[in-house]
């Protein structure tokens, strides 16, 4: 399974997931991207430190935020058989409205993944 995979088994019951895409609607979305992270070590290892980003988007303001702040608790710490180490890079980064005045956030992870 990929990572962006594997996250999404993380979120099970975050309604409006998406993975590689913001789609237009509905309003209240949470979209997983890979955002790079560490080269693979030329040992032979099956083991990569890929990123990835956690956006959001929600009409409410509060209710967005709560969102974010779940997002991370679910996510910071957690481990799955692929997933040795998912950890929280950055805080909850508030990046405004988009032009429907919709508010948007971002949360970044690191990760240490088993291929």
């Amino acid at each position: 399974m990929t990572l962006l995979g594997e996250i999404e088994t993380l979120l099970a019951g975050t309604t409006n997931l998406y993975i590689g895409c913001m789609p237009d609607s509905p309003n209240n979305v949470v979209c997983l991207f890979n955002s790079g992270g560490m080269p693979r070590l030329l040992n032979g290892t099956e083991l990569e430190m890929p990123s990835f980003q956690v956006r959001v988007r929600n009409t409410s303001w509060s209710t967005g935020q709560a969102l974010c702040e779940t997002i991370k608790d679910t996510l910071h710490g957690s481990t799955t058989s692929s997933i040795l180490l998912c950890e929280q890079s950055g805080d909850i980064l508030d990046i405004g409205r988009d032009a429907q005045g919709r508010q948007e956030w971002t949360v970044n992870f690191n990760t240490i993944f088993r291929r």
